[in-house]
């Protein structure tokens, strides 16, 4: 594209969509515009509209009605377009002998819908067309036309944000003819809310909508006009009518990126964005990322250029359109949690509570010591009345629930996930010693590291397939952070916001206890997100404080020994795990980390010449697993490189 030489042909006209492609052509190749000036009566007529501004210097000029092949004859050969690129700017500007030039010849239609025959016959001419409104795209295959949608957009540099007060309640920037829709609505509007009017041009129309709380914005014949893109790249809200076919439906949602009204509903959808402040600027913002990420003339041209020159099929439909728009913006409710938090706290804890840990040194009395000094809600959930009664009005208890019967963990930690507001929610057994080192350490990785929406100090890489794990990791057996398949339950941390807008949740059905760790490890990698442990050695936990102490563990109407419940919920894991993963055609779901672990830990001992402990690793990795070529092959090296030491 640097070779690249294109002439754009319009009339000199200082608001038209000239002035947008002139600049982002410039931008990306040499450029040259061609075309006749405005003419006194059309320069007199816009003055008296309002637009006090110079005319463009073309750098050739002609009259309205040039002969291409003669305007050739006086340009140096070096000079000759390797692309001529006519752009519909109002005026009978109509060259002939286009045949003459040596170049793909193209243009930009952007009035089609008041004119059509006479787009259709013009649009004849040329080798390629494009049309801004995409419901004509029939019209002119019809007349075998090669013809591609490229809607309008915004100029970023022009259509930006000024820092100023926001003094008028609606903002209007357009022309209003008496008698027409336009009028009546904005009739209508002016009955119940101040409107400001203005006839103005690039960035004293930026100004206005900056100024604006809500910018009004009115089709004609369901064109999908430049308005829409000029108002949301300045970052005012847009209150705007549905052009019907145009694909706007499709680009932008109402409600979420900009609002639409019907002509009966006008006021009232004014009068509650107006009302509704953070809402209406949580739109506009939103909106201003959309049109920066896939609308402005910037885009069209390098799209135009793919399709004309480098052979793209077609033009981005509105699919893709709204896809490229929505790269790296926020989902719409991801920072609500925050915004509305209802607690002043910055974490929560969640406690289920059964007894008093029989089996222990630890128990609930112990932990609420532990997190006297340590900030945050603790949310206790009683399992059973007897304890609930003598701790319930414990200080350091923020809220608490009380079950008559064991409901049993998972359901204990899924209520403990309602009760909480905070964005960080810690779960912890009640038969855990606490230090704030772990909990600083635990929070802190939740939010630096990538993806992660589960952490703890410990957990394991699962096989799935036999339901045990390859490899667990205990207190102080890792240095580093590390991703795996689950988190131990006896203490973690999660990302509330995730837990929310992917549905994550405990399952229910591993009532009392067993497999709700893997089961929430298999949640999280099917939701995109990641599980992590951290290395921390400030917390103390000795394994089933309450269910060693027990022959039998009761719930609800129940009563089961450990071996039946883990029988039972073992059957239970496997065939949801197996189901989800058949029925989703996702077998990667069940595929565990722990072979990708090993070929880096293996290769990391190797790197510090530790060959005999790389060997014996390989060797329990090969009971472990089925190796793999690069298994194979990693062996043979390190069987080698140990044969030499």
């Amino acid at each position: 594209m640097n070779n690249l030489h294109v002439w754009l042909a319009c009339i000199s006209y200082p608001v038209s969509t000239l002035t947008y492609f002139e600049r982002a052509f410039r931008k990306r190749c040499r450029t040259t515009t061609i075309g006749p000036s405005l003419s006194c009566e059309l320069v007199e007529r816009l003055h008296q509209l309002g637009m006090n501004l110079p005319q463009n210097e073309l750098d050739i000029t002609t009259d309205v009605n040039p002969d291409m092949k003669q305007v050739l004859a006086n340009t140096d050969p070096s000079n000759y377009p390797g692309l001529y690129l006519w752009i519909e700017t109002g005026g009978d500007y109509y060259p002939s002998n286009l045949h003459a030039l040596p170049c793909l010849k193209v243009c930009y239609l952007v009035d089609t819908h008041l004119y059509l025959d006479v787009h259709l016959d013009w649009a004849k001419q040329f080798d390629m067309v494009f049309i801004a409104q995409r419901e004509y795209l029939d019209k002119f295959r019809a007349q075998g036309i090669r013809v591609h949608w490229l809607p309008l957009g915004c100029d970023p540099d022009v259509h930006c944000r000024f820092d100023v007060p926001k003094i008028h309640s609606v903002g209007f920037v357009g022309g209003i003819k008496e008698g027409s829709r336009r009028e009546a609505l904005l009739t209508s509007l002016t009955r119940q809310i101040p409107v400001h009017y203005e006839r103005c041009y690039l960035s004293e129309m930026a100004k206005v909508f900056s100024q604006s709380k809500i910018v009004f914005n009115e089709a004609v014949k369901n064109d999908l006009n430049m308005r829409v893109f000029e108002a949301m790249s300045t970052g005012s809200f847009l209150l705007t009518d549905m052009a019907k076919n145009s694909g706007q439906d499709e680009l932008f949602r109402n409600g979420e990126d900009y609002a639409v009204y019907r002509d009966n509903s006008v006021c009232d959808v004014a009068c509650f964005y107006l009302e509704n402040e953070e809402l209406r600027e949580q739109i506009a913002t939103r909106g201003r990322l959309l049109v920066h990420n896939a609308h402005t003339y910037g885009h069209r041209v390098e799209d135009l250029l793919e399709v004309a020159l480098k052979g793209k099929p077609d033009t981005f439909s509105a699919a893709e359109l709204r896809e490229r728009s929505l790269v790296g913006v926020p989902a719409i409710d991801a920072d609500i949690s925050l915004n509305i938090c209802i607690s002043s706290a910055v974490r929560s804890f969640v406690i289920p509570v059964l007894d008093m840990s029989p089996a222990s040194e630890y128990n609930i009395l112990t932990l609420l010591n532990d997190l006297k000094y340590i900030e945050g809600d603790v949310i206790v959930v009683f399992n059973g009345q007897e304890v609930a009664e003598h701790l319930k009005d414990h200080p350091r208890i923020t809220r608490y629930a009380i079950m008559k019967q064991n409901i049993g963990v998972a359901r204990a930690w899924n209520l403990g996930l309602e009760i909480a507001v905070t964005p960080t929610v810690f779960i912890l057994n009640a038969d855990l010693h606490v230090e704030e080192a772990a909990i600083d350490a635990l929070e802190q990785s939740l939010w630096s590291l990538p993806g992660a929406a589960c952490v703890g100090p410990q957990g394991s890489f699962v096989e799935y397939a036999m339901a045990r794990d390859y490899i667990h990791f205990d207190k102080g057996a890792f240095n580093l952070p590390l991703e795996v398949d689950a988190v131990s339950g006896f203490f973690f941390v999660v990302k509330l916001q995730h837990f929310n807008e992917k549905i994550i949740r405990f399952e229910n059905a591993f009532t009392p206890c067993y497999f709700e760790e893997w089961d929430l490890g298999l949640q999280i990698k099917q939701a995109g997100l990641k599980n992590y442990i951290v290395p921390t050695l400030a917390y103390d936990h000795h394994w089933s404080g309450s269910i060693r102490a027990l022959r039998e563990i009761s719930f609800y109407e129940k009563a089961e020994t450990a071996g039946e419940i883990l029988v039972r919920n073992r059957r239970i894991f496997l065939n949801k795990w197996h189901g989800i993963a058949n029925s989703e055609n996702s077998w990667h779901l069940l595929e565990s980390g722990f072979l990708q672990y090993a070929m880096n830990h293996v290769q990391n001992m190797a790197d510090e010449g530790r060959f005999d402990d790389a060997q014996n690793f390989l060797k329990s990795m090969a009971m472990r697993c089925q190796a793999d070529a690069e298994v194979v092959a990693l062996r043979r090296f390190v069987d080698v490189m140990a044969s030499k030491t």
